[in-house]
């Protein structure tokens, strides 16, 4: 089980394909910097783990707080026989 970002912070729709994207984030300090995330639509998520030898996959929406920064969050889980 994971939890991943459902959409970019800035409102904008997750990707279609699995490409990375370096998130704005802040250090314990502070410090501007970047976090590298995958943010990928419901099906991008379900095709990979299943390519991957995972079954029972969910996803369910967990929708966003309200704030100047926020967005829904994706809770993913999936089974692997292994």
């Amino acid at each position: 089980m994971y939890s991943t970002l459902a959409h970019y912070l800035n409102g904008a729709p997750a990707q279609p394909d699995a490409v990375v994207a370096d998130i704005p984030a802040k250090t314990p300090g502070g410090e501007a910097t970047t976090m590298r995330r995958w943010v990928l639509q419901e099906h991008v998520w379900t095709k990979l783990l299943d390519e991957a030898g995972f079954t029972n996959m969910t996803v369910d929406v967990l929708p966003a707080t309200v704030g100047p920064r926020t967005a829904d969050t994706l809770l993913v889980s999936a089974y692997h026989p292994s």
